[in-house]
């Protein structure tokens, strides 16, 4: 039987997410336990960051939209929920939406990634880089924006709870 042909859609997807996160958790335990917290934190949101500006490159292409400025909260929109009908495994459950014209907001009843650190025993020194990640889009498509709140560390862990906005000034 041909592995690929059993599965569909979303269990590519899940099967792909899941093993890109496990490498990235690997990845940033072992940084941790070789390098310390603050120049693992440091460079995995330096290394998400550059993936995901090359990534909502990849996407723009998929969707035909090469050299197009992002002019209207509609055009972004449309590319935010592109991003996440192509990306987002079900696991992950994360939530996101538009409340009002101009906000992006999403977040984390239960976030995977906290969860993670968590069995490692390293929730009090993790700093988000899914956040990191969202930017890294914003900031590859050129557009400005305001994140509330402005935070460096784990909301979850800080906070109990997960919710952005992200705030545009466009048409």
């Amino acid at each position: 039987m041909e592995i690929l042909d059993a599965l569909d859609k979303k269990g590519i997807r899940e099967f792909f997410s899941k093993g890109w996160m496990t490498h990235d958790a690997m990845w940033y335990y072992h940084c941790l336990q070789e390098l310390g917290p603050e120049r693992a934190n440091k460079i995995n949101k330096d290394a998400v960051a550059s993936m995901s500006a090359i990534e909502i490159k990849r996407i723009l292409k998929l969707m035909g939209r090469v050299d197009q400025p992002v002019k209207t909260f509609d055009e972004l929109r449309e590319i935010i929920d592109s991003v996440y009908r192509l990306i987002l495994p079900e696991f992950m459950k994360i939530h996101y939406g538009f409340p009002e014209n101009n906000v992006f907001r999403g977040g984390f009843h239960e976030c995977f990634a906290y969860e993670g650190v968590k069995k490692f025993a390293m929730a009090d020194i993790y700093q988000c880089g899914i956040v990191v990640r969202i930017k890294g889009w914003l900031n590859g498509l050129g557009v400005k924006y305001e994140m509330v709140p402005e935070f460096t560390g784990c909301l979850m862990r800080d906070q109990g709870k997960c919710e952005i906005d992200f705030r545009f000034n466009l048409d």
